[in-house]
């Protein structure tokens, strides 16, 4: 009996230990899960503002930022959105009657142009802004078609000379004569005709939303940072284009820009609106040029090459225009480096080769006057 008794206790013991080691075992793995799910939620401590990680990802976020800037083709301004649509241009009169005008401001570029009579035209390009106003549209002559056809643009334009008319039809260019589609004009009453015919946004989209898109490649090469040059300054600049009829560009350090004005500096070129023309950059291309009949009517050989100015940050360069087939002109300095512009509008005065064109060094924002150099060719 008494056997039976110690073999329980020991049986009853061995249960004991067995029981107590199992649990011991339980709880260290509990333990051990506990510490590995404590190490897999734990937040990794974030690199400090100056270490390499942080720079290597700020590099790769601005990458990819500029990635996703856009720029305009014609301005080389940044856009909030990257259009398709057609470029398109309009032929603007520059009679004092037609002044002032609307929707140059707005122009990406302006060509201004001589015509018969001693005055000017211009042909405003516009693409990722169109102004609901643009005018007094006039008719066209054969070098400002030929113009619009280097960028493939719709030109809008009210008749044309003989010539312009052989042009249009021959060239296969798009356009929109106000003769055949008025619909896409209207004359305002306040002015007097033929002076008062205008174009604009409202007017032209539903047609160019049916045209075909086209990814048009940078005009220009533009300069994204500007170094000042304390060479060749030209502040005050003027083209005399005929007789009384002269262009004064006046330059603007502080906002680096060129202020426009007409005959003389008492007269700034305005808009409609009351606001002054400004340019980025301007362009003097000397052309050959000559009278075609007894009108007076010009021709223009745009074609080849020739001397040019190029006028930007307050600086000129002396340089030179190329243009061949169907590419729009290139412009080079004494280097024969294609010249860097800056972004935003840019003027292009085309010129017969025998044009004076003025500048001074000073001048703009500066008082005292210097030396005036003086080209004529």
């Amino acid at each position: 009996m008494k056997k039976i008794f110690y073999g329980l206790i020991f049986l009853l013991v061995i249960i004991l230990i067995i029981t107590g080691c199992a649990q011991k075992t339980d709880e260290k793995q509990e333990e051990k899960t506990e510490q590995t799910e404590s190490v897999e939620t734990v937040t990794p401590t974030p690199p400090l503002e100056n270490s390499d990680n942080e720079q290597v990802t700020s590099e790769n976020e601005q990458v990819k930022i500029n990635r996703n800037i856009k720029y305009s083709p014609f301005t080389g301004e940044i856009m909030a959105d990257l259009d398709y649509t057609r470029a398109l241009m309009v032929s603007i009169e520059n009679s004092p009657q037609a002044r002032p005008q609307a929707g140059l401001k707005q122009a990406s570029i302006v060509y201004e142009f001589l015509v018969e009579g001693g005055i000017t035209r211009f042909l405003a390009l516009y693409w990722d802004q169109i102004p609901d106003k643009v005018g007094p549209v006039r008719s066209v002559r054969p070098y400002l078609i030929e113009t619009a056809l280097d960028y493939n643009a719709l030109i809008l334009h009210a008749g044309a000379s003989p010539g312009g008319f052989a042009l249009l039809e021959t060239s296969g260019i798009s356009h929109l004569d106000q003769i055949y589609h008025g619909n896409y004009y209207w004359r305002d009453g306040k002015r007097r005709p033929p002076h008062n015919l205008y174009t604009g946004y409202l007017k032209i989209k539903d047609y160019l939303n049916k045209m075909t898109g086209h990814d048009y490649p940078p005009r220009f090469s533009y300069q994204q940072i500007r170094f000042i040059e304390d060479k060749d300054r030209a502040n005050e600049i003027t083209v005399d284009y005929w007789g009384t009829y002269k262009v004064i560009y006046l330059y603007n350090q502080e906002n680096n820009y060129y202020r426009r004005f007409l005959d003389n500096l008492e007269t700034p070129h305005v808009t409609e609106e009351g606001d002054q023309l400004t340019a980025r950059n301007i362009i003097v291309q000397f052309v050959s040029t000559g009278v075609k009949d007894d009108v007076g009517r010009l021709r223009m050989n745009l074609e080849g090459s020739g001397r040019s100015l190029i006028f930007r940050d307050g600086i000129v360069i002396n340089g030179s225009w190329k243009s061949e087939g169907d590419d729009w002109t290139h412009y080079f300095n004494g280097e024969g480096e294609e010249v860097k512009l800056n972004p935003g509008q840019t003027w292009i005065q085309i010129v017969p080769e025998s044009t004076p064109v003025t500048f001074k060094g000073d001048g703009g924002n500066k008082d005292e006057p210097e030396d005036e150099e003086r080209i004529n060719q």
